[in-house]
């Protein structure tokens, strides 16, 4: 019971993160005349909405959780508010039907791989923090290779404003999280 009471906030933090991401894409289906589109925005997206959903898959294994504690809560409340600011970033509300998403990903790069790096060092304690108590489903060279690259790459797209960086980037990331996704989810138990 405690279980399903503490994860109804965090199952709309993340709720709101997956609408966001098929509210705009259906949008920008709708206005495709007149916006410029951005790959690496949509490709970005797309890389928020798979960990954000491979968050929530994981979240089902928190039930066997025999003790919950208010700073358990709010590490997740903050993993799953971090995945929704990021979406929230590169889809901001208000936008007029000719918008140029190209140069509004542009101008909100810092802020967005900003929050991407806090995201990625929050991860990191999250792992380490499944090593300690022997709960890993990954292990020290994967993750390593996974969120290392993740973590010099964003540093970089800080000051990058190379469009073909930008985009070698997002298709990396793309990859890099549909794979440790497909890796390291385990079958729910039925």
């Amino acid at each position: 019971m405690v279980f399903e009471y503490l994860t109804v906030l965090i199952s709309v933090v993340v709720g709101l993160s997956v609408t966001s991401f098929l509210t705009n894409v259906a949008r920008i289906i709708h206005v495709r005349d007149a916006v410029t589109i951005s790959w690496v925005q949509l490709l970005w997206s797309m890389v928020i909405l798979i960990w954000t959903i491979a968050f929530w898959w994981f979240t089902f294994v928190l039930a066997e959780q025999p003790e919950w504690t208010f700073p358990l809560f709010v590490f997740l409340l903050v993993y799953s508010t971090l995945l929704f600011f990021m979406m929230a970033l590169l889809f901001p509300e208000g936008m007029p039907a000719d918008h140029n998403y190209r140069a509004q990903f542009m101008r909100n790069r810092v802020w967005f791989f900003g929050v991407l790096l806090l995201f990625l060092c929050v991860d990191l304690i999250d792992y380490i923090v499944k090593l300690e108590k022997d709960v890993s489903i990954v292990g020290h060279l994967p993750y390593a290779a996974f969120v290392g690259p993740l973590i010099v790459l964003s540093l970089l797209a800080l000051r990058s404003e190379n469009l073909l960086f930008h985009r070698i980037f997002a298709v990396y990331s793309l990859l890099a999280v549909l794979v440790m996704s497909v890796t390291t989810l385990l079958p729910l138990a039925t």
